[in-house]
């Protein structure tokens, strides 16, 4: 009922979060209530929420500068790299090897091996990187492996480090056949990595399996294989916050060296060997 002299007014219902729906009319018009208050944030919430805010905004630029790393590191990898007229060292390999979650493309492991074979022969080293991010194992039979045979050279080191983008796809047979494959077509000599640690759940028992059967044919065709998984897999979970780009796939600076790491160790053994 309106109060007499007054005009009635049209009932607002306003719904607060938290509290009772309650009726009211516009303020200052007879009958209008005052709309409760928003309940106040809690300023520690305030400051978790700010902060959740900032990481997600620079984990978000991390994810975009690693994307468009790709075209960066494709663009450096297209020509050869060093000095001409040196030891000839040609990669095969996926993202990994194009330097990919690297500062630089320089800074991945084909780079740091091309400088620890320099200083460690004392000669001048080329590198020649025929990898592609996103690569599997057909791309290396189809693409990178016609590649180098067109260089017409006979490299003086050849690494390989593929397998990894085949694992979400893994079938037991078809990968120990393209893997016959490849290591049927590979120089000899070449440094095969087995494939990289997934760290957990089906992926990784599969990432296990596909790394025994990389190893085991690598040995079989008398090949060099390089325990990249095992390596990784001592490293353990902290790993994930000290080796690896914003993605949680790619190795970081530190992750890089540790691939160059578990290369080196087999190369510098057969270096040291041949000195003997």
């Amino acid at each position: 009922m309106a109060i007499a002299g007054t005009r009635p007014c049209r009932v607002l219902r306003v719904l607060t979060p938290g509290l009772r729906e309650e009726a009211s009319c516009p303020a200052g018009h007879a009958g209008a209530v005052t709309p409760p208050r928003w309940p106040r944030r809690h300023p520690v919430v305030a400051s978790l929420v700010a902060v959740a805010l900032v990481l997600s905004a620079v984990w978000g630029l991390a994810l975009l500068r690693l994307a468009r790393s790709v075209e960066t590191a494709a663009s450096y990898w297209s020509e050869p790299r060093g000095e001409p007229g040196g030891l000839l060292y040609v990669a095969l390999g996926d993202s990994a090897a194009q330097g990919i979650g690297a500062g630089r493309p320089d800074r991945g492991y084909v780079g740091l091996l091309a400088e620890r074979l320099s200083a460690r022969t004392g000669r001048p080293v080329e590198v020649v990187n025929l990898s592609r991010s996103g690569a599997r194992i057909s791309d290396v039979l189809e693409n990178q492996l016609p590649a180098l045979a067109a260089l017409g050279r006979t490299p003086d080191l050849v690494t390989v480090a593929i397998g990894g983008n085949d694992v979400p796809t893994y079938k037991a047979n078809r990968f120990a056949g393209s893997v016959g494959e490849l290591v049927d077509a590979l120089p000899a000599g070449s440094y095969v990595a087995d494939v990289p640690y997934w760290m957990h759940g089906r992926w990784e028992d599969d990432a296990q399996a596909a790394a025994d059967v990389m190893t085991a044919a690598a040995l079989d065709r008398g090949l060099r294989p390089v325990p990249l998984h095992e390596a990784q897999r001592r490293a353990g979970w902290s790993a994930m916050l000290t080796h690896f780009a914003a993605d949680w796939f790619h190795p970081d600076d530190r992750g890089h060296r540790l691939w160059a790491d578990a290369f080196w160790r087999e190369i510098e053994a057969d270096l040291d060997g041949a000195d003997r």
